[in-house]
């Protein structure tokens, strides 16, 4: 973060705003002299609201706001205090474009926004930032990819690592370990590889990645979104999360997800080996504030993994070596 701005005088401006006939709630955070790039921030569908868990949206918005950031968070329909029913983070483009345009209305010198969120609200920033040109930057916090398929994966390279591990084989040989639950995930994981391999690849043709389609699985969506957006992409992972682990086992075996990291204008990850899913200590939401304030005010600053090569061999590298510690 550049240190030669003095901190902005700001102004806290409560919105309501109509997404298809429900009336949502937010709030600006706008400096006295706002820098042309914004952040909007995506609240996780937990179900959480605009202070984000531990009000962490709170604090990150007035942080940036003091630096001449401008910020918008607020409660998708359904959540906190807007109107509507939430139905999930699959289907939250039109609250997305919604409260879009009514921070570019707040703030008309405001030129580009980015998308802050962690878990599936990464998710839903991946499937639709690319949709809004005004949208040029994404910055995505363990970003939610959940399915058995790939919970196994994680489970069984868990299992792996457990093998070496001589407190484990005295536990078992106790009877104080049940195996029966390691070898049913062990043996899905295994039906499941073999149902790839006589299936064979998908269709990875331009064509077949063209649109967003709602009913595909969310995770092939994303990664469409990833592959369609061309700004620039902040990954901060945390290294005690399984949810994170999971997304780096989707990336590390999925070629289509592998291409797609290449497609954004630059991408850069930052691993937080102390943090949870959630940033849930004081410590580790501050090195988030500190770090989503910096890459809006000088992204050079940001030291991480950069490019997709990069962020590759990060994710296999945080696979070969994970503690055990993932929550």
């Amino acid at each position: 973060m550049s240190q030669e701005r003095a901190s902005a005088a700001v102004t806290e401006i409560p919105v309501v705003f109509d997404c298809e006939g429900s009336r949502l709630l937010g709030v600006v955070h706008l400096p006295d002299q706002p820098r042309p790039r914004g952040l909007l921030g995506v609240v996780a569908g937990g179900p959480q609201y605009r202070g984000g868990l531990a009000r962490i949206q709170v604090r990150m918005a007035r942080q940036l706001a003091e630096a001449g950031v401008p910020v918008m968070r607020f409660d998708y329909r359904g959540l906190g205090d807007s109107e509507g029913q939430f139905k999930g983070f699959r289907h939250v483009e039109a609250d997305i474009g919604a409260a879009l345009q009514t921070f570019l209305a707040q703030v008309p010198g405001m030129r580009e926004v980015a998308l802050w969120g962690g878990c599936d609200a990464s998710s839903a920033s991946l499937i639709n930032g690319w949709k809004f040109p005004q949208v040029t930057g994404l910055l995505l916090g363990n970003p939610w990819v959940h399915s058995e398929e790939t919970g196994d994966q994680v489970a069984v390279a868990h299992y792996r690592q457990r093998l070496r591990d001589k407190d484990f084989w005295l536990k078992l040989l106790r009877g104080g370990y049940n195996p029966l639950p390691a070898v049913a995930t062990v043996a899905r994981n295994l039906w499941a590889r073999t149902r790839r391999a006589l299936r064979g690849p998908g269709d990875t043709s331009a064509s077949a990645r063209m649109q967003d389609d709602p009913s595909l699985p969310f995770q092939q969506r994303m990664c469409l979104g990833l592959s369609r957006f061309k700004g620039d992409v902040l990954m901060l992972m945390s290294g005690r999360s399984l949810v994170s682990k999971e997304f780096d086992q989707l990336v590390v075996q999925s070629p289509a997800w592998q291409q797609a990291l290449a497609a954004p204008a630059q991408v850069v990850r930052v691993d937080l080996p102390n943090a949870d899913q959630a940033y849930s200590n004081i410590a580790s939401q501050r090195e988030v504030i500190d770090l989503v304030t910096r890459w809006m005010c000088a992204p050079e600053s940001v030291q991480g993994h950069r490019g997709a090569a990069a962020v590759l061999a990060a994710a296999r590298h945080r696979l070969n070596t994970a503690t055990g510690q993932e929550a």
